[in-house]
């Protein structure tokens, strides 16, 4: 009698369970990999965000206009002019405004006109509606160096005379939810040395 050649029962067992743990290592090591592109794109969107936003307020900030009036700040906020290319229907020079309003880093527009006053509340919001910046705000704090020799000092909560103009640097120290950030700081390109 001759014996057909085949699997047994128990090979066929063994090679079945071989085979379903390799499937399990492969979908195992699918679904991490699927995990880590996902975080890698949100890191890079958070990242791209995050330098979309330094830049901005870089040279936004750098752009100040130095005339007395035009420049005031606070520890809680910043609002200065200074001309930009162009943000949605806002270009030219524009009164911008950064604050922190609940867990969001506020940006507020306002159309600059040279004929007003100085002093006269600049009309927020009416060509431009204000951007969020950064959502997930934990702190915002703002310190100014009116001298390049003297150290870091934070505004008062009402309007400081030592800000009438313009300071020789402002640094923005934001901490959000994901990380805090290195410290913002601009030198004004329009700061004249007071005697």
């Amino acid at each position: 009698m001759k014996r057909e050649a085949g699997m047994t029962l128990v090979e066929v067992t063994v090679a079945s369970m071989v085979f379903a743990m390799i499937m399990l290592a492969v979908v195992t090591a699918m679904r991490t990999l699927g995990q880590s592109y996902y975080r890698l794109q949100e890191t890079t969107a958070h990242t791209s965000a995050k330098r979309e936003v330094d830049r901005f307020l870089r040279q936004a900030l750098k752009d100040a206009l130095g005339e007395a009036g035009y420049f005031e700040g606070t520890s809680r906020e910043i609002s200065w002019v200074a001309p930009l290319d162009r943000v949605g229907s806002a270009g030219g020079l524009q009164h911008l405004r950064l604050q922190a309003r609940g867990d969001q880093l506020i940006l507020s527009f306002a159309p600059f006109d040279r004929e007003a006053e100085p002093d006269a509340t600049p009309a927020w919001g009416s060509v431009v509606e204000a951007v969020s910046l950064i959502d997930g705000l934990e702190s915002f704090r703002v310190s100014y160096r009116v001298q390049p020799e003297e150290s870091w000092g934070r505004g008062t909560e009402q309007k400081n005379d030592d800000l009438s103009g313009l300071p020789w640097g402002v640094q923005l120290e934001i901490e959000t939810e994901a990380a805090i950030w290195p410290p913002l700081i601009v030198a004004f390109e329009q700061y004249e040395p007071r005697l």
